[in-house]
Parts: structure tokens; C-alpha cells; sequence
């Protein structure tokens, strides 16, 4: 193990995240987990210098591309990172020589990633290097990078190759053409296109070096080969020598918001880097540090009591926001954000389920963007509706830039068996339809933002809905309406009839819907009317919903208060579970093929769990803690999605020391110890996840009609917990303790009433309440 997460002190103590050894086995984690982006880009952290096994990646939002019989993919772009240095000829390599005072730190509070080491070359030349880069926050089309050598004892040549290699793949697949390569008023620009999708991406290259703070005079040469265009810098350096290199990154593509029809990339990424030199760098990292102060301002959670659980949550949100496009609506964020090609970029309802909440609460004009999205996706929705055989939207279970279904075949391979495994989600899980419309509920319960209900939500709850009209069966045996042939949340079942969680929330889905066109009759009756031309809504078809709505079937608690995951799981085949639950990794695979996986009662992740949380409303308290503690003992956890919502339900139902123990095996999905964990990627959904078992179950908020719900539940560990909220545009800043709740009124708006503990106040003005629970 070596990560020190709880690096830092003073100002920093519990911002730092820290690599203190070298170990090249380890370097696709680390990749990934001090991996940098700024909404627009996403860049992994592979070294400067390269080694073998490395998993380099650069991408930038919202551009696709695919091949024939190939799902389209997030491309892998040029690389600009890679700069060889050479020491008298031998190349910097941390595998061979001596090192000396080795770390790298993501600095989450500043948005920066640094590295540093001595280095002794096998000829006992001794050089001390810093290295630190960041994608600019402020300026969403910039990237830098400094790296700073200094000679300890070391007199001769060094040489240094740096520039474009646009021969990066995405796993062997080339999306880009070999693309323009010039060099204009000194800077190298690189202009590929992606080769399905036809999308221009310009990129410019400012590299400059100075010595002892003066330009540096060196032998620069030009290096071209087929997608390669690099620089090469020969010099030398004495005793106490210092060499600072700039490399600063314009990056454009001709699918940008920003760019004007007819606009050349070209000149675009020149203006970028016009008038940018060292003095410049200090300025532009000024603004990115300051943008990232003034986002923590807003959205930091305090924990007292415990180092890692601090810095796990500010880990987490600052992932967050790098993997947000809140740029463009036209995009949404990839369940790997930007930080590997794992899910090939697309968008699944991790988003909507796991991470817009964060927004909802913290930067609901964020949010905004993320439902947005769904909304400009319609089309796609619609369009795999009519092509399943069935009305409305049917969302993708992938999406992509079009939102029609982007969901791979086939998977990884049994190993009993030594067949690829049919992914059947893009078939049959249908359930991410009603999360996204819980998702926009939850967005109008919060904000009470009626223009973006009117403008898009409306509509596409209302299509959403009709897709599910369509799809519940009629089973005239027993006069009820039934969903077969299903998956929900979890992923070992498949094929299922009734699945509990995917039936209650339709029915949630149907109930809402008729709240909506109910409320907009007696409200709003011009639009009311306007809408339902648009959408060809008729009387006969909101009167199927209601009848469909009360004769959905929903499976019931049993005797002991059980609810069936799906219609036939209590005659599946249990099996003790202990040792794999103990494992970070997925034994059970092991164990048992494929098919003896799906005919157990072996749960994946919160399916009737995660039905709990989100409608708890339908449940006696009791049914919710018998289902939660029958349905844990069950569950592998073996998706990221899952330990953060059993510690939300745990808490809720006094299961404190259940809940703190599944909110810290949620915090090191990525932070842990298996140096496996993220080779392709971040967890995105587990990020948000955490946010949620932190504000929803230890915070207690919840929203319940027009009121603030808080009921804390504080682990045995914590001894305060402190975060902002916003309630319909007012800004609340909360701190709970094992006493007491403080809230401080920091923007008021409209009146806002607060339950505590079943005890209301109104708020009416910035104020200060302080209560005892």
C-alpha cells in the first residue's frame, strides 16, 4: 500500500491525496485516481515519461465516433503529456537509477497535481525534478503543465522530446485521421478529425524553456512522422542549474458551443495561446485556484472526528465537478467521468440516480443541464420506443450524443463455459425510464422551478410515461397489470417477472404524471392545452394511466415482512455469502458460472434496497428495516453503486453501525486497497453515492412536500457534520452535531418551513436557528 490519504497539514490538512512510493504495478490506479479534468477535458494521470502497461488517455466531452458492428466510444485523443528527457544520453526512467524523496500529490482544495523525486542516473549524475500540471477550471479550453530540473550535481547535455502523439488508441481502435500537422509562430498545432462522426478537433502546443529564469538558448529541432509532431530541445547545464519548461494546451473542436459557424480551429487555439508565457502561467493557475476556493465555498461537507472520511468526500466532489460538462446540456457525465475509456463515455442512470442529486442540492443550475440533457435526447428515446414495438420515450440504458441505445452485445466471458456473456441490460433493463423522471421530480420538488417543468420536464415525464402505458401486459386471469421479462437494479437476475423495484416505481411514475396534468388543468390551463397538442395527449389516454396506475401489480410484504425482490426469488437457492462479502474482489466468479449465479438468491448491488430508498413514503418504517437486513445479508455488493445506499437505508432505520461500515467500504471503492480497482476509471455514480449517505442518511434531509425534512443519524465516529444546501434558491448552511442542529440562513429567498425531528419552524428572513434532537 502507498497512498497516504491523510497528507497535508495547516491549511491543507485533509486536501492532499499522496502517492509516497513508486511502483510502476500500480501506475493505471493512480492513473486514474489523480486523473484531472475541468468539465470540457479529462486528462489520466500517466507520467511524463512513459513505461510500459501505462493506460494513457485524453478526451474531451461530448465528442463520439464509431466503427461498423462497434458501439460508439469516447476517442482516446493525441497525446501532449509524454516529454523524454535524457541525461547525457540516458534516458529519465524511474525503474532504473536511484530514487530519492518520491511523491506525487493531488491537491484537492487547489485543483493542481504535482510530483516530485531526486533522481541519481546509473552514471551517479543527481537531479532533483518538480513536476505540476492542471486543466484550467477558469478557461475550460486550457491545460498546462511545469516541470522544473535542477541540477544537484550534475554538468553536461540534456535533452528533452515533447509535442503531439496522435498514434493514442482506444484499446487498438483509431478514431482519428492522421489530421494537419504545422507549426505556426512557434507553436506546434495538430488538427485531426474523428473518422465516423466528422467532428475537427484543433490543438496547439506552446512549449518554452528558460534557465535560471532567462529564455533558454537551445538546438530545437522538429520531429514529424505519421501522427507525430514533436520538438526537441538539446542543452546544457551546469552545477545548481534550474530549467523550468512551459507546455500550455488549447484544445477546440468544431462541436464546441463557443465556436462560431464558420470559425476556423485553427485560428482559434492560436488566440488562445497568443500573449501566454511563464508570467502568464502564475495568472492563469491564480484563476483556476481561485475557481476551485470559491466552488469549495459552496460546497464543502466538514466532517469532524475522522481524517478519512473527511478527505473521502472531498475526493469525491472534486471528481464531481471535474467529470461535469456544465458547459453544454448537449452533455452529460460518462459513468467513468473523463477518466478512462471504461464504458466507452457513455451515460447510464448513475447519473440521474447517484449524481444529480449532488447538483440538485448544491448547484441546481447544474442540474438543470444534467436533465437538460435527457430532454435533447428525446428523439433517440422515442426512437428506441418504436423500434422495441412500443409508444413514448424508452431511454437508452447507454447513451451516448444521440440517446439512442449505445449498450454493447456481448461482455466479458464465462469461464466455465468460455462463451461471451449477452449484456442484456440494453434490452430488458427498462427501470432508468422512471429514474429519470424521479430525477426531474426531484429537481421540481427542490427548486420549484416551474419554467424548466414547462419547457422540458413536463414533456418528458408525460412521453416517459406513455412508454410505460405500453409496456405493462394485462393478465386477465387475475385483472392486473404486470411487467415480464425485466431487469432491475440488480444485474444477476435477469429476465425476471415483476420486478419490485421497477414496478413501484412505475406505479410512483403513473401516480405523478396524473399529479402533474391535474395540478397544470387547474393552474395553468393555457398551457395545459398548449401542451397537449404538442405531445397529442388525449382524455381517453390520461384515463388508461389512471386504470393501469391502480391495477399495477405490486408485490406485497409476506408474513415475516418481506418483499420479493421479483416475482419467484424466494424459491431460488441460497448460499452463505460470508467469504465473498469479506472479499474486495469478485470471487463468487470463481465459484460458480454464470448461470448458477442467476439461479441463486446472490444478489449484485441495492435493488429492493435502493426501491426503499427512494419511496420510502410506501413503507411502515418496520418493513423497510426487515427488507434492508434480509436483502443486505444477500448482496455481494459487487457494483460501486451499492454500499452508499445501504448506508443511507441503514442509517435511517438505526442501523448506525451498518451504516458507518457501509459508507467507509463506499469511500474506498476507489480509495481502497485494490490496486485493480479503477485501471479504467473512476467510479462516477459511487462519488455522488457518498454525497447521498452522507447528506440524505447521516444528514437526515430529505424533502417531504413543501417542507425540509431533517432527521440526523450522526455515526458513533463523527462528532459533527457541516454542508450547504440550497432550497428553493435559499442557501442553507447546516451543521448537526450529537445534540444539536445549527442552521444558518446565508441567502433567503421565500419562506421556507423545516421539519426537525417532527418539530416545525418557518423560515422568513437570513437567520440563525439552533435545535436539540
Amino acid at each position: 500500500m502507498t497512498i497516504n490519504y491523510s497528507s497535508g497539514n495547516g491549511e491543507y490538512k485533509n486536501w492532499i491525496v499522496e502517492e509516497e512510493n513508486f511502483n510502476i504495478d500500480n501506475q493505471s490506479k493512480f492513473e486514474s485516481l489523480f486523473s484531472l479534468g475541468n468539465g470540457y477535458m479529462g486528462l489520466r494521470a500517466s507520467f511524463e515519461e512513459s513505461y510500459i502497461g501505462e493506460k494513457r488517455g485524453f478526451f474531451i466531452s461530448g465528442i463520439f465516433d464509431k466503427f461498423t458492428d462497434e458501439v460508439t466510444e469516447l476517442p482516446n485523443l493525441p497525446d501532449w503529456i509524454n516529454t523524454d528527457i535524457y541525461i547525457d544520453n540516458e534516458k529519465l526512467n524511474l525503474k532504473g537509477g536511484k530514487l530519492y524523496d518520491y511523491s506525487r500529490k493531488l491537491n484537492l482544495k487547489d485543483g493542481i497535481l504535482s510530483r516530485e523525486f531526486i533522481w541519481e542516473s546509473s552514471h551517479k549524475k543527481i537531479l532533483k525534478f518538480h513536476f505540476e500540471r492542471f486543466l484550467s477550471l477558469a478557461d475550460y479550453h486550457l491545460g498546462l503543465i511545469k516541470i522544473n530540473i535542477e541540477s544537484v550535481n550534475f554538468s553536461g547535455d540534456i535533452e528533452i522530446k515533447s509535442g503531439f502523439d496522435g498514434r493514442i488508441t482506444n484499446t487498438g481502435t483509431q478514431h482519428l485521421t492522421e489530421g494537419v500537422k504545422r507549426v505556426i509562430d512557434n507553436n506546434l498545432i495538430y488538427e485531426p478529425k474523428t473518422q465516423q462522426s466528422n467532428i475537427n478537433l484543433g490543438f496547439a502546443l506552446k512549449q518554452r524553456l528558460y534557465k535560471n529564469n532567462k529564455k533558454l538558448k537551445s538546438i530545437k529541432l522538429k520531429i514529424t512522422e505519421k501522427r507525430l509532431l514533436k520538438e526537441r530541445y538539446k542543452f546544457n547545464i551546469d552545477n545548481n542549474d534550474e530549467v523550468e519548461m512551459y507546455k500550455i494546451l488549447a484544445a477546440y473542436s468544431s462541436r464546441d458551443k463557443d465556436m462560431k459557424n464558420n470559425e476556423k480551429i485553427e485560428k482559434k487555439v492560436l488566440d488562445t495561446l497568443n500573449n501566454i508565457d511563464k508570467d502568464n502561467y502564475k495568472a492563469i493557475k491564480q484563476k483556476h485556484i481561485d475557481k476551485w476556493h470559491d466552488l469549495w465555498n459552496d460546497m464543502d461537507i466538514k466532517i469532524s472526528g475522522n481524517d478519512f472520511d473527511q478527505l473521502a468526500i472531498r475526493f469525491a466532489q472534486y471528481h464531481l465537478i471535474q467529470m461535469t460538462p456544465d458547459h453544454d446540456a448537449r452533455i452529460s457525465i460518462p459513468a467513468k467521468g473523463l477518466s478512462g475509456e471504461g464504458y466507452k463515455g457513455h451515460v447510464f442512470w448513475d447519473t440521474d440516480s447517484f449524481i444529480t442529486p449532488f447538483y440538485i442540492y448544491t448547484f441546481p443550475e447544474i442540474a438543470k443541464k444534467l436533465l437538460k440533457y435527457r430532454y435533447l435526447t428525446l428523439d433517440g428515446a422515442k426512437k428506441k420506443a418504436k423500434e422495441n414495438g412500443y409508444k413514448g420515450a424508452m431511454f437508452a440504458w447507454e447513451s451516448a450524443d444521440t440517446g439512442e441505445e449505445t449498450t454493447p452485445k456481448y461482455g466479458a466471458v464465462d469461464l466455465l463455459t468460455g462463451e461471451e456473456i449477452r449484456i442484456l441490460s440494453g434490452d430488458i433493463q427498462h427501470h432508468i425510464t422512471a429514474d429519470i423522471q424521479y430525477a426531474i421530480n426531484q429537481y421540481y420538488e427542490v427548486t420549484d422551478d416551474l419554467n424548466f417543468m414547462k419547457a422540458y420536464g413536463f414533456e418528458t415525464f408525460i412521453q416517459a410515461t406513455r412508454f410505460w402505458a405500453s409496456r405493462v401486459e394485462y393478465n386477465i386471469d387475475e385483472d392486473r397489470y404486470e411487467i415480464s421479462n425485466i431487469m432491475g437494479p440488480d444485474e444477476y437476475k435477469e429476465h425476471v417477472d415483476n420486478n419490485s423495484y421497477t414496478n413501484y416505481l412505475v406505479y410512483w411514475q403513473f401516480d405523478k404524471a396524473l399529479e402533474y396534468l391535474d395540478f397544470l388543468k387547474n393552474s395553468s390551463e393555457k398551457y395545459f392545452k398548449e401542451l397537449k397538442k404538442r405531445v397529442n395527449l388525449k382524455e381517453k389516454e390520461i384515463e388508461d394511466w389512471q386504470k393501469k396506475k391502480e391495477k399495477l401489480y405490486l408485490l406485497k410484504p409476506d408474513k415475516n415482512l418481506v418483499i420479493e425482490q421479483f416475482e419467484g426469488y424466494k424459491d431460488l437457492k441460497e448460499i452463505n455469502l460470508d467469504k465473498y462479502k469479506k472479499s474486495e474482489t469478485k470471487e463468487v466468479f470463481n465459484d460458480m458460472g454464470w448461470e448458477e449465479i442467476k439461479n441463486t438468491k446472490v444478489i449484485k448491488q441495492a435493488d429492493l434496497v435502493m426501491l426503499l430508498y427512494l419511496l420510502e413514503d410506501m413503507f411502515d418504517k418496520e418493513v423497510i428495516k426487515k427488507n434492508y437486513n434480509y436483502y443486505e445479508a444477500l448482496t455481494t455488493h459487487d457494483s460501486s453503486l451499492s454500499q452508499s445506499i445501504h448506508a443511507a437505508v441503514a442509517s435511517r432505520v438505526n442501523e448506525s453501525k451498518k451504516a458507518y461500515g457501509h459508507f467507509k467500504k463506499a469511500a474506498k471503492v476507489d480509495l481502497g486497497k485494490d490496486m485493480k480497482s479503477s485501471n479504467e476509471g473512476l467510479h462516477a455514480a459511487s462519488f455522488g453515492g457518498l454525497w447521498q449517505s452522507i447528506v440524505f442518511g447521516f444528514g437526515g434531509v430529505r424533502i417531504k412536500g413543501k417542507e425540509l425534512y431533517i432527521k440526523p443519524k450522526l455515526p458513533e465516529k463523527w462528532n459533527l457534520i457541516s454542508f450547504n444546501i440550497i432550497i428553493r434558491k435559499n442557501k442553507l448552511n447546516i451543521n448537526i452535531t450529537k445534540e444539536k442542529i445549527i442552521i444558518k440562513v446565508l441567502e433567503f429567498k421565500s419562506d421556507l418551513v423545516i421539519n426537525i425531528d417532527n418539530k416545525k419552524i418557518t423560515i422568513k428572513e437570513k437567520s440563525e436557528i439552533i435545535r436539540k434532537y
